[in-house]
Order: C-alpha cells, then structure tokens, then sequence
C-alpha cells in the first residue's frame, strides 16, 4: 500500500517506529534500507530533527515570479486530484521539481488524504464515555480487555515493488505461484494475546463461534482468574453472537462504538503484521501462513504489546478532555 500511494521511506520509518514500536534493525528490513540509515534517521529523531526536512543547497537558484507562483496555487485548488507535478509543470512550463518546490514553499506537503471521521455531537459524546469507562478504576479495563478483530491479506499483494538494486541489472521479484487470499483473527491484550486464527472463507456466525471456542482457553490462561473482557466492533456478525458470547461463553463484552476504528489497538498491529510478512515477500500459501504466524508470535510478545495500550490510555485521556472542553 506504501508504494501504491508513493508514501516516502523517511515517513514509513516514523510510522513504524513511533506506532509500531519497531526497533532499527526490524524496520532496516521491512523498508530495505542499510541498518547504517536507519539507525542514523532514530538518532535525529530522538534529538527531536526532523528527518523528512529538506536540506537547502547552495548557490543562487533561478527565481520563479509570483505571478506564476500564484498561478501554480490556483491550479492545485482548482483540481487537486489533477494536479500531479508532471501536468503542472507542462502547463506551467518549468520543471517539476521548482514546482514543487513552490509548493513546499507555500506549505503544500503531498500526502495522503484525510481519511479520518469527522464525528456528530453524539457521537463524540459516546467516544468520550466509553474512553472514559476505559480511564476508570486506574484503566482496569484497558488492561483486562481483549482486543479482537479480523483482516484480510493476499499473497499478490505481501510483496514490496521496490528494491535497492546493482546499477548494472534489473532485478525481478519472487514469483507468486498462486493467488490467495487468506483472512485472520487474532486478540491482544495486556498479558499477550490469543494464537492467530487464519482461515479462506469469509466470516460468518458459525466459523466466528468455532474462532471463540478455540480460543477461549488461551484467554483464560491469560487471566486465571477469569476476570476479563472481549473487545469486538459492530460487524453484523459479532452483533448477532453477543448473546451468545456472553450467556453461553460466560465471557464479558465490550462493544467498540460506531466508527472508532482508532480505539480498537488490534487495527495497529495488523499494520506492522502485513509490513513484516512483506519483508518475507512469500510466493506460495504455505510461505504466507508461515510468515503470519511466525511475525504474530512476534509482535504480541507482551514487552512489544505494552506501548499499544499505554499509547490507548493516552489516546483515551485526550478524548475525555476534549469533550469535557467542548461541554463548557
């Protein structure tokens, strides 16, 4: 997804650094850069620099007008979709790269687009209840809470599209010998985490209640004393099992609230899940299973599961100041 949406190595580093909790070494692998790189760029940012500043050459640059400036603006707010910096500077008639500086200049930045909620009234006032449920009793449900969902991923697409390459040859990705998609579920918590599920067929109430039985005992080694929660979204299918979770399980519910993706941890670490597996570039079904379980093991260690729910209190601090702001 990183190469489909051009996303930079420099940014790529800060995502899986700061959300991930990768270290150097993980990360040099996963984006393909020199560990010497990586551990330079984790040292200026921990110095507080900021490693995607552009460093000013030197000598005198050609000067671009300010009527052309503002014309080159006006485009970009005309039709931004459109606006790429190959159609701009043939329009404009100068290269792309003082377009985009021009566009930097400006404090233009290309990125992706804001794909975040924007919320109602009421909807904001439930996300801070329930992060305020969450805060309560020092977090006693943050870190007896399950965090559970699922995702999908295909082999056709757990490859990266692009490598350091010898100047001399072109080299060619692993060939895929088949294409499949394999779908997962898995639950974190506090203590570690369930054993991933991976299964073909979509989700469905059967399959989900096999998925709960199965695991229920890992959850339960977790927490001897039987005390904790399951965390799940309003996916038809876990709407439609919550009776049963909780009557015939004996197994308390915490219900996700609508459209709060960002409150259900899980959704992080299948991002640092699929860019490790990418790293394995696998080319059959059985180097894709191998992959999954093998970095899940990995990344729900309890030492690396840690920064994912400390970073959630936080994240559950601010929701509940922002609306006790809003309410004055």
């Amino acid at each position: 997804m990183c190469e489909k949406y051009d996303i930079d190595d420099k940014t790529r580093f800060l995502v899986l650094y700061f959300d991930a909790k990768l270290d150097a070494n993980e990360i040099s692998k996963i984006i393909n850069r020199s560990f010497r790189t990586i551990r330079s760029w984790e040292i200026k940012t921990q110095n507080g620099e900021n490693i995607r500043a552009t460093i000013k050459g030197r000598g005198r640059k050609k000067s671009i007008h300010e009527e052309t400036e503002n014309k080159i603006i006006q485009m970009v707010h005309e039709n931004h979709e459109g606006a790429s910096l190959r159609k701009l500077a043939a329009r404009i008639g100068i290269s792309r790269t003082s377009i985009a500086n021009v566009l930097a200049k400006k404090g233009f930045k290309y990125r992706g687009y804001d794909q975040s909620f924007t919320y109602e009234e009421e909807e904001i006032m439930i996300r801070a209840d329930f992060c305020k449920k969450l805060l309560a009793e020092e977090g006693r449900l943050i870190y007896r809470t399950f965090f559970s969902d699922e995702m999908g991923i295909e082999l056709s697409n757990a490859h990266k599209t692009r490598a350091w390459q010898p100047p001399t040859e072109k080299l060619r990705k692993k060939a895929v010998t088949e294409n499949v998609k394999l779908n997962c579920w898995g639950a974190i918590s506090a203590q570690g985490a369930t054993s991933l599920e991976i299964y073909k067929k979509g989700m469905n109430g059967e399959l989900f209640r096999k998925v709960i039985e199965g695991h229920k005992e890992e959850m339960e080694r977790l927490y001897p004393d039987g005390d904790f929660y399951l965390l799940q979204d309003n996916h038809p299918t876990h709407r439609m099992n919550e009776d049963w979770i909780v009557n015939e399980q004996n197994v308390k519910l915490v219900k996700l609230p609508r459209r709060s993706p960002d409150l259900n941890i899980i959704e992080n670490l299948w991002l640092a899940l699929k860019e490790r597996v990418k790293g394995d570039a696998p080319t059959s079904e059985n180097e894709l299973r191998e992959s999954l379980v093998r970095n899940w093991e990995i990344l729900t260690k309890p030492d690396r599961l840690s920064p994912f729910f400390e970073g959630l209190r936080r994240k559950c601090m601010r929701c509940a100041k922002d609306d006790e702001r809003s309410s004055i």
